[in-house]
């Protein structure tokens, strides 16, 4: 089915179905630009694996005009926009994932994280586990070892307001913990 527009609220009284190939796409090394590419990587699962990978995350919209214009097919609002990420291959070495919000991803607006990293030394102390608020970040790094790069890591992050994405990062990796966020 081709791209539709619904112009009011969607009721489903036995859910919607989300499956198919194209619902998880695997990042390659480089940077990416959400913003270009919404269709690509919006609403679905991207596969993170073990190389450089820089996430830059679309300005976040609010349409601030008429009532006729914010409920118009075509308004420019992200807000709503969601992205998931999950580890599927353990970085190692020197690879990382870089996810940036706002400024950080070269965008005119200062859009910011808000949320939390929660993170489990899963490799050598399951028990041991840490947890970081935001703080305002707008870049949150994993990496091969202490901030989380391991298989089974998952982010997803929402655009909720002007401004603000809401993230969830569970983070698996490997030592002393070390704050993702910058």
């Amino acid at each position: 089915m081709a791209r539709s527009t619904f112009s009011g609220p969607v009721r489903s009284l036995n859910g919607f179905i989300t499956t198919g190939n194209n619902m998880a796409q695997s990042l390659s090394a480089g940077t990416i630009n959400a913003a270009s590419s919404v269709d690509t990587y919006q609403g679905k699962v991207m596969q993170i694996t073990d190389a450089v990978i820089v996430f830059n995350l679309p300005e976040i919209v609010v349409d601030t005009g008429s009532d006729a214009q914010k409920k118009s097919p075509n308004t420019t609002s992200t807000i709503g926009y969601e992205y998931s990420f999950l580890v599927t291959e353990s970085l190692t070495s020197s690879n990382t994932f870089t996810l940036n919000a706002g400024t950080a991803a070269g965008r005119s607006t200062a859009d910011i994280f808000t949320g939390i990293a929660w993170y489990s030394n899963s490799a050598t102390d399951p028990a041991a586990n840490a947890s970081w608020g935001s703080g305002g970040a707008d870049t949150l790094t994993i990496d091969a070892t202490t901030r989380g790069g391991l298989v089974g890591t998952y982010i997803t992050v929402k655009a909720i307001a002007a401004n603000v994405w809401a993230i969830d990062a569970r983070l698996n990796g490997n030592g002393t913990f070390v704050t993702p966020w910058s």
